[in-house]
Parts: structure tokens; sequence; C-alpha cells
């Protein structure tokens, strides 16, 4: 017997000494290591709204954000169309540095994310950009409800797109600062952001046909997502305008877990590059009966 315990406490050695290596010889997995420790779900439950987790510091954010929730949440299913496929998890966060590991990125600066269906905030948006919060809690709760429907390892959409939903359907939340008129008038300039197929999260990505001139008050990343997100946002709320049925069959789809593209051409009868020059040419045709 102590033998058969003597190999079982060195086969547990061998097996802890075999996990650390692999994360020091693998930034992902020591990336995702982070994210399991820091996820939302093991936080405490808020009293008054248990969707909200909640870090015990960040407990007046919470509760400023429990106030906020049912709203945004009746606000993004009449967007998308149907309710949440199961009530969404909201984590708020007092340590920046918690938060930064919690998002998946390492990036404390960033506002907010939904990772793993669960929407993360971050200490800013009680703080420095409290008039944040409402917009930014809508537009994640999107987010969480296109991914809770999802099958797991369904193909995302475009980046795009997903972005573009969550600005139209939480009224503007995180593309603040820039206008609908601002980003109209960067399409009619030639400004206008790029239909590309990527599928992650990238704040830098997206990109444009012309750079945009820089605006000396923003740093060059906000701006140039702010006014991406916005244009994308725009498209989106077009093509819902457009043909709310087919925009409903689009979401159905991509809910169900089919690829973009086809989905796209299926309800609309033409691709988002296609429609995306018509949109673009209304702008035009404006400045002309101008």
């Amino acid at each position: 017997m102590p033998r058969i315990i003597t190999n079982a406490w060195g086969f547990g050695l061998a097996f802890i000494a075999a996990a650390a290596l692999a994360l020091a010889l693998r930034p992902d997995l020591r990336l995702a290591a982070r994210v399991a420790w820091n996820d939302p779900r093991l936080l405490p439950a808020f009293a008054d709204d248990a969707r909200i987790r909640y870090e015990p510091q960040a407990r007046a954010c919470a509760a400023e954000t429990a106030a906020l929730l049912p709203a945004a949440i009746a606000q993004i299913e009449a967007a998308h169309g149907r309710t949440f496929a199961q009530p969404p998890t909201v984590g708020v966060y007092a340590s920046y540095e918690n938060y930064g590991s919690a998002n998946g990125m390492g990036d404390p600066g960033i506002a907010a994310v939904t990772r793993a269906g669960a929407a993360l905030l971050s200490p800013t948006l009680c703080g420095q950009e409290r008039d944040r919060l409402e917009g930014v809690l809508a537009h994640e709760l999107s987010h969480v409800h296109l991914s809770g429907w999802r099958p797991l390892g369904a193909p995302r959409a475009p980046q795009w797109f997903t972005e573009g939903l969550a600005v139209m359907a939480s009224n503007g939340g995180g593309a603040e600062g820039v206008s609908i008129e601002d980003a109209a008038q960067a399409i009619r300039d030639g400004y206008r952001v790029v239909l590309d197929e990527r599928r992650w999260i990238d704040f830098a990505g997206l990109g444009f046909e012309r750079e945009p001139p820089r605006d000396p008050k923003l740093d060059a990343l906000t701006q140039r997502q702010r006014l991406a997100y916005r244009q994308a946002g725009m498209f989106v709320g077009w093509l819902r305008m457009r043909d709310p049925n087919a925009f409903t069959q689009l979401l159905r789809a991509l809910e169900a877990g089919r690829p973009f593209g086809p989905s796209f051409e299926s309800a609309f009868g033409e691709n988002a590059p296609q429609l995306w020059l018509r949109f673009v040419s209304t702008f035009r045709r404006n400045d002309a009966d101008g």
C-alpha cells in the first residue's frame, strides 16, 4: 500500500511539473488559465440581481449596473427579435489587473468585452467613463445574446457585422463621440470602413479605404475604432430598415450556427459588399440633391 501511495504521489508531482512546463512554453495556455481564474461566474452574485457578478470593492458599480440591466435586456431582445437563450451574466470588476486577465487579452484599457458568453465591464465604466456605462452595457449584451444562441464551435460572423449589430442595438454604445452625421461625412469623404472577414476581436483591425485624418483630441485607436463601429452600425441599421424580414432571417441563421456569407445572400439576395455599395451610394445621392 505505501508503495502505491508513493507512486501516486510521484505521478501527481510529475503531472504538476508537466502542467507547469506546458504553461511556461505555451502563452496561450497561460492566458487561458488567467481567464479561467478570473471568470466572472466565480465572483459573488449581487444580492438584488444574481445575473450581476462583482468584485466586493465594486459593489456600488454593481448596484448601478443592476439598475440599468432590465431596460438593457429589453432593448437588446427587441432589437434582436427574441429573448436571451439564458439569463446573461455581467461581471463587474474593481481591479484593472483582474479585469485585464479576465478579458482574455491582458489589456485593462478596453472598457468592456464579451468572453465565453459573459459581459465583462472594466472599472473605468463606473469611474472616468461613467457616462458610457448604459450604452456599453447594452452593446455587450448584444454580443452575449448572439453568442448565447449559437452552437459551440459554430463559425463566427465577421467583426464588422457583430460590432455593427451591437452599436445599432444599443443606440450607439461603443461608438460614443462619433455622431451619425460625422460618420456620414466621413463616408462622403472616402473614409469608409472596409467590410473584411476578420472574425475575432481586433480593436485596431477594422480598416478604411482611406485612412481618416487624426483628431488631436482623441488617441488614434479610439478614433479609428469608434468611427469604424459607427459606420458598421449605420450599415446594419440600414439593412434592418431596408428589409426587416431578411434581417431577422439572417439573425436566426447565425444563431443556428450557419456561416455568414451564404446566410447573408440567402436572406438579402445579394452579398454584403454589394449592399454596402448601395448603402454608400445613398450618401452620394444626398450630396447631389443638396
